[in-house]
């Protein structure tokens, strides 16, 4: 029988808690200062917008460390009163596509099924992935459907093709055709990564994304979502279902054209890159920093931070 921890145990790994976000929390009031007094001078920030970016800068802090776990929902989501609030949601990156790896692997299926399923004709599709490959790929040689250096000339898009892979999600915008998706699926950019490994997380990852990944009928990918996210229904939540191992996932697979080892080869358990998003709100004000991190985990290490974006 495994003892239940002592409260000396609880109240130290709390202590540890706080000690991490003083510390990360400190570091950031410095960078905050450097900037704090030139926005206060252009009017560009008010004590309410300084305020809910110091609670944004405060939920990152909690967000990153490793003993914080995103059903941590009470931590993480604080209503100080007065109508200041900070609500932090933690996700792994592998529940996004990593279109630099997709197009490396040429994997036209995963990107053709998810815009399949935003209402895109097969063909626009092809010629779109066409375009997408000649963007990232080192060579002048134009694909079948692509677009070179004369075609985006012709279209007014200056310094284009970059003949490397994608620096932002955001660059994808300025591929010809990316408009067709802009209008089909507006927030599409919350479907793509360029960071992490390249593997889809069945614990993180939607059904749209699940779907285009493993080429499973769309009733088998949401009941897959379903399960995972347990008896109430809610994402992140204590009774969140955590799959740990292929065999558990076979059964929703079966109904894929693509082989099983094949699809169970494009997935994973966990995502050893997380993205935190942070809100800091302040009456009508609100921040929002989203920061993407290889977390060290508990053992020790270094984190490397690869995104850090305000709103």
């Amino acid at each position: 029988m495994i003892a239940a921890p002592s409260k000396h145990r609880i109240r130290g790994a709390a202590l540890m808690l706080v000690l991490w976000a003083i510390a990360v929390v400190g570091f950031a009031v410095v960078w905050l200062a450097g900037i704090v007094g030139t926005e206060l001078e252009t009017g560009a920030m008010d004590s309410s917008g300084l305020r809910a970016r110091q609670i944004a800068v405060s939920g990152v802090a909690i967000g990153l460390h490793p003993q914080v776990k995103p059903e941590d929902t009470e931590l993480l989501n604080r209503d100080f009163g007065g109508g200041e609030k900070m609500q932090v949601r933690i996700r792994g990156e592998g529940g996004r596509l990593n279109i630099n790896k997709l197009l490396e692997q040429r994997d036209r299926n995963t990107l053709k099924n998810l815009f399949a399923l935003w209402g895109m004709d097969p063909d626009e599709a092809d010629r779109l992935i066409d375009k997408l490959i000649d963007w990232v790929d080192d060579d002048a040689g134009r694909g079948l459907n692509g677009a070179e250096q004369a075609e985006y000339e012709a279209a007014g898009i200056p310094d284009a093709p970059s003949n490397r892979p994608f620096r932002s999600v955001r660059e994808m915008e300025r591929v010809l055709g990316m408009d067709a998706v802009a209008a089909a699926k507006p927030d599409w950019q919350d479907f793509f990564t360029i960071f992490g490994e390249g593997l889809v997380d069945v614990n993180e990852a939607s059904s749209e994304v699940i779907q285009a990944a493993t080429g499973i009928p769309p009733e088998a990918a949401a009941a897959l979502v379903r399960y995972r996210a347990g008896e109430d229904g809610v994402e992140p939540s204590e009774d969140d279902f955590k799959f740990e191992d292929p065999q558990q996932w076979a059964g929703w697979l079966q109904g894929s054209r693509v082989p099983a080892d094949e699809v169970s080869a494009r997935l994973t358990t966990e995502s050893k890159v997380k993205r935190i998003d942070s809100r800091g709100i302040v009456g009508d004000r609100e921040v929002v920093i989203s920061v993407v991190a290889a977390q060290a985990g508990e053992s020790g290490g270094e984190t490397a931070y690869l995104l850090w974006e305000e709103k």
